[in-house]
């Protein structure tokens, strides 16, 4: 027997990269762990001065997962300001765990904060679905 398929795949995303769901996910099911070392809290937040990594999480005031291996799948859950998932720390381990039902298809997003979003996304500001809407054509006019 071999392992359980994952409800979920790398894919290409407006953004970039992201997951998405390949199977439906229920409300409140832990959908993945984001894994990667643990380095001190005082540590990585020198390295986010540096903007050198995009892929900390923090834990507690003393330690932080450093999610940058492309091992850790969680790492292309992409920011939403109306995620369907929420970070929850279980037993020490840093979990992901759906807020709604996730259909196939759909994109896995995590709020990232907006300490996250003021010093990576810059100017620019968030380009989620909810801020930046797809441009639309504008609708015909109807004659009179």
């Amino acid at each position: 027997m071999g392992k359980a398929a994952k409800p979920y795949r790398v894919g290409r995303a407006r953004t970039g990269l992201g997951l998405f769901a390949t199977a439906p996910i229920g409300k409140r099911a832990l959908v993945i762990e984001y894994k990667g070392r643990r380095i001190p809290t005082k540590l990585a937040q020198e390295i986010e001065k540096r903007r050198a990594n995009k892929y900390l999480f923090e834990i507690n005031g003393r330690w932080t997962i450093d999610g940058s291996s492309r091992r850790n799948l969680a790492r292309y859950v992409n920011h939403a300001c109306d995620p369907n998932t929420e970070a929850e720390l279980i037993r020490g381990r840093m979990m992901f765990r759906a807020v709604k039902a996730i259909v196939p298809g759909d994109e896995i997003t995590i709020d990232y904060g907006e300490d996250y979003i003021d010093l990576y996304f810059g100017k620019t500001g968030c380009l989620c679905a909810t801020c930046k809407p797809r441009a639309r054509k504008p609708r015909a006019q109807a004659t009179k």
